[in-house]
């Protein structure tokens, strides 16, 4: 049966399948706070690594738990979690982990302020930005035609957002710079609509959104069609085509543990707006126009530059490309296995590229 899925899957030696174990971990918390032990055959291996805060842990093994941010609790507002229980959690699993990984400086230091961990049980091991090579490479005539093809777009033709519409994501404030910024370059809005999507959507009134593309090889009309157009999904190969044939990327989000959309776009090229908070500004480094998420007219600002200034977006897609290639899989390879040898567990990785500062 794994043979079907396998080139689906990384690397694996050996695959035990749980049905529902994040739900069944978390119900099984709510009704007595416990870390419940998780046995597999013949035996514990040597490190067991949760890439999530989940309720399990597996005796005999070393347990590393990733916490990729304390959303939760720095923006309780943005997330649909039981905030008390989610704290216990946390500072259960602190206490009877061996250590903690996370993906950012500024998690790092949520982690410790918020938690009251030990410095010394917290390692911030980035995470790494690694694109199919027949994606990401594959000739842009071909790009182009899927852009053209399947969303009715020019190449650079427009502006995008992609990610879930919820509120970390500030999608009410970009909509609304957007709009205020008087650019005619279209918006395009890549996502599906999550919770409170309603409220940050509610400033597109009929004349300003168009729901659907339009048909293949319809010209595409900004004053009869709406300068902002928005797509429920498209499958991640023509993603790739879409950030690389975007103008630039708008990514203003209110808090991220690591950022990687920004990232991902930074990789493939294309100039990208974010945000000047939480681990953002540790990712994109000087290769992104950086503003205040909460400040609406420097957003505006941010959106003219990058629609406007040829040679900005030359040098910020150039910047982009070596900014990223510190985020190499190897580098990422290189700070886990340093982690794992902490704890006695040894293991061989490959050379890293590059590494991102300290």
């Amino acid at each position: 049966m794994t043979d079907v899925f396998a080139n689906r899957l990384p690397h694996f030696d050996r695959l035990w399948n749980v049905e529902d174990v994040f739900n069944r971990a978390h119900n099984r918390f709510k009704f007595g706070p416990k870390i419940v032990p998780l046995r597999l055959p013949p035996g514990p291996p040597a490190i067991a690594h949760w890439t999530y805060p989940l309720a399990l842990r597996m005796p005999g093994a070393r347990n590393v738990y990733t916490f990729h941010d304390l959303v939760p609790l720095r923006l309780p507002f943005t997330t649909l979690d039981q905030k008390r229980r989610y704290f216990r959690l946390c500072r259960m699993l602190l206490d009877q982990a061996d250590h903690i990984v996370t993906v950012s400086e500024a998690s790092r230091r949520d982690i410790i302020s918020l938690l009251g961990a030990d410095p010394e049980k917290v390692t911030n091991t980035y995470q790494s930005v690694e694109l199919p090579p027949h994606l990401a490479n594959k000739p842009e005539a071909v790009a182009r035609d899927e852009v053209r093809g399947a969303f009715g777009m020019g190449w650079k033709g427009y502006h995008l957002f992609f990610g879930a519409i919820e509120p970390k994501k500030n999608l009410g404030r970009l909509i609304e710079a957007y709009l205020a910024s008087g650019v005619t370059t279209p918006l395009v809005i890549l996502g599906k609509q999550a919770w409170k999507s309603d409220i940050e959507l509610q400033l597109l009134a009929a004349k300003h959104v168009r729901r659907t593309p339009p048909p293949l090889g319809a010209r595409l009309r900004k004053e009869a069609s709406g300068r902002v157009i928005l797509l429920d999904y498209a499958p991640f190969r023509l993603l790739v085509s879409l950030i690389r044939g975007a103008k630039s990327v708008l990514f203003p989000s209110l808090y991220e543990g690591f950022g990687l959309p920004a990232l991902e776009a930074m990789s493939l090229g294309t100039p990208v707006l974010t945000s000047n908070t939480s681990s953002l500004p540790e990712v994109v480094g000087d290769a992104a126009v950086k503003v205040n998420p909460y400040d609406v007219r420097a957003m505006v600002e941010g959106i003219r530059v990058l629609d406007a200034d040829h040679e900005l977006r030359e040098h910020l897609s150039w910047a982009g490309q070596r900014q990223a290639a510190l985020f190499s899989a190897a580098a990422y390879e290189r700070r886990l296995a340093e982690v794992y040898a902490r704890l006695g567990v040894t293991l061989q990785p490959g050379t890293p590229e590059a590494s991102p500062p300290d």
